[in-house]
């Protein structure tokens, strides 16, 4: 949800007072949260190469670690699925993020425009969750429960979000882009709090006529088209001509500060009779729109099974299952890609299909996707997993999570196109990722038959060597000796980036399917997994120069080295120089022979 403008109104009426937040718990949107830290960074944090999650992570966990500096306790609030009445809404958003995205594609992209890379929220709900930080993941859209859950610890709300200059919030509104975390002085963070009394104090409005004026003005769900008669009846002093156009948003306040005492559904009836609308047909969304603020009436709850409720709130559940169960439906978020080539979301399309089945059976699922920079949908037919009547009995929705857990495990695999035997020496951090690089190796061989896949390939699986703890140093170091450091990025490899988003997409809905299976494999800590600025320019070494993956896993350690080499083995790469490396190795082990047996254990 948002209220058009309101930042502007806010500045006008001088409803933001400035002060130190310390001792108090605060409720956090949480989405609000991680798209303002990964675009606000500074430095900023990467978009084009597909994201740094570690660096996202250390932002997290610095925020969070100065909350405690100040003896604040957050509570973080995430949305769930999105609802009904908004589609227009999301479908604008979708395009404007294709837009971006492909600007951010070619370079071309203005410093404010942002593309949340793939993987940001499950990373933050992994970092929550490590962090025992307390959350709450919702089932729809997050605003009342944010609310509800303010008020009843008597604390204020951090958000970037204008619907909460609507709500009534006693403790106040903190606006994220305000909230100076990363400054902790005498104790607290410097922030600025909104209250809705010294809004309505200025503008003579009835607090209560807030919702009504959000509805008119416009929201995710509402706008009444005046056509200037609002501004006719209460024309605003004439501005001079640097100034923006004059818009009806303080007009309509001056209105309802005529209606003081008023119902909201006599305000709404005087408003629409001004613009020449009386109908009970045009009453009704502005009214419905206002129910939208009113944390009183709990929203609509989704016929789920309770174990899947639960485990949506707790965060070990995608709330995509919520879409996918109640509206039949699924939005593919725009990423940057190779925009001359079909969405990289073709590439997972298979896990999708058994994510469907899994939810929903046989009946179709409307996916909402690009076709080059249009938005398309297009209508998916779930897969149902290869077994017996009683099998996928026990794997139905209602009791999916008391399936037993080798028919689980044989499932994620069957959808994966692996085996158990794939993964019998693969360390089980490792397991989902490997099995998964596979998938999408596959994928690329067949579709995409281009000379960088085993570039990529190699740049993917030494990536998830440089994530390991215990990974030789002297290996590292020359991995951080390949990156451009502060120079100047260069053009983006449209292929590179094309093929590395399939593989996050892959990566993301395997989490997803893993999860809604209740976890046969254990879930890897992504931040390790993907670094897109490291895995570009390894790429572009490693396509240059056909030596240079011989000479990187030549510095591992013997655990590390044979790490590899499985997983070179499970992903079925054909490496050249891979008998000479094997020589190289077997000598590297004669040498080392004397000192075996005090191998330092992981």
């Amino acid at each position: 949800m948002g209220v058009s403008r309101m930042k502007d109104l806010v500045k006008e009426s001088k409803a933001l007072e400035r002060f130190v937040f310390r001792n108090s718990w605060v409720i956090i949107d949480g989405p609000n949260l991680y798209y303002s830290l990964y675009f606000n960074s500074d430095p900023k944090l990467d978009q084009q190469h597909g994201g740094d999650y570690s660096a996202f992570r250390e932002l997290v966990l610095s925020f969070f670690n100065n909350l405690k500096k100040c003896k604040i306790t957050p509570l973080v609030v995430l949305d769930g699925g999105s609802e009904p009445g908004k589609e227009d809404t999301i479908k604008n958003r979708m395009q404007d993020k294709i837009q971006k995205a492909k600007r951010i594609s070619e370079t071309k992209a203005q410093r404010w425009e942002n593309i949340l890379p793939p993987l940001v929220k499950d990373i933050f709900i992994q970092i929550l969750q490590e962090e025992k930080i307390e959350m709450e993941q919702c089932l729809g859209e997050a605003d009342q429960t944010v609310v509800r859950y303010a008020n009843e610890k008597k604390c204020p709300v951090l958000s970037n979000d204008s619907d909460f200059y609507i709500f009534d919030l006693p403790e106040g509104f903190l606006l994220i882009d305000e909230f100076q975390w990363n400054k902790v002085e005498k104790g607290g963070i410097p922030a600025q709090r909104y209250k809705i009394s010294a809004f309505c104090e200025h503008f003579n409005v009835d607090r209560n006529h807030m919702a009504l004026f959000a509805a008119i003005s416009g929201n995710d769900y509402s706008r009444l088209e005046d056509r200037g008669e609002f501004i006719k009846r209460y024309p605003e002093p004439q501005q001079p001509e640097t100034q923006q156009p004059v818009v009806h948003q303080p007009a309509i306040l001056h209105f309802l500060a005529g209606l003081r005492g008023k119902t909201n559904e006599e305000a709404v009836r005087a408003a629409l009779q001004l613009v020449g609308k009386t109908s009970e047909e045009d009453i009704r969304p502005f009214l419905e729109s206002t129910l939208k603020y009113n944390v009183d009436q709990e929203p609509p709850r989704p016929d789920l099974p309770a174990w899947v409720i639960t485990a949506v709130q707790a965060g070990s559940l995608t709330s995509f299952v919520t879409s996918v169960v109640t509206y039949r439906s699924m939005t593919l978020t725009p990423l940057v890609e190779d925009f001359s080539k079909p969405s990289s979301y073709a590439a997972s399309l298979r896990l999708r299909e058994f994510f469907y089945g899994l939810l929903i059976g046989k009946q179709p699922c409307r996916e909402y996707d690009r076709n080059g920079t249009q938005i398309i949908d297009q209508v998916v037919t779930p897969e149902l997993p290869a077994g017996t009547a009683e099998d996928l009995q026990k794997l139905e929705l209602a009791h999916l999570n008391e399936a037993p857990e080798d028919l689980r495990q044989r499932v994620l695999y069957e959808a994966l196109r692996c085996s158990t035997s794939d993964t019998e020496n693969v360390p089980d951090r490792l397991k989902l990722p490997l099995c998964v690089t596979r998938f999408w190796f596959q994928y690329r061989q067949q579709n995409h038959p281009d000379a960088l896949n085993e570039s990529c390939l190699q740049a993917l699986l030494l990536g998830f060597v440089y994530g390991e703890d215990g990974a030789d140093l002297s290996f590292k170091v020359r991995i951080d000796g390949l990156l451009p450091g502060n120079q100047p990025v260069s053009c983006l490899k449209l292929g590179v980036a094309h093929a590395f988003s399939q593989w996050q997409n892959c990566m993301r809905q395997s989490l997803h399917l893993n999860q809604l299976l209740r976890f046969p494999l254990p879930e890897p800590l992504c931040y390790r997994l993907y670094c897109g600025p490291l895995l570009h320019q390894l790429q572009k070494v490693l396509e240059g120069n056909t030596n240079m993956f011989s000479e990187l896993r030549n510095l591992l350690d013997e655990e590390h080295s044979a790490l590899l080499e499985t997983s070179l083995r499970i992903t079925g790469s054909q490496l050249a120089g891979a008998e000479e490396w094997q020589t190289q190795k077997r000598k590297k082990k004669k040498q080392k022979a004397p000192e075996s047996s005090d191998k330092k254990q992981r």
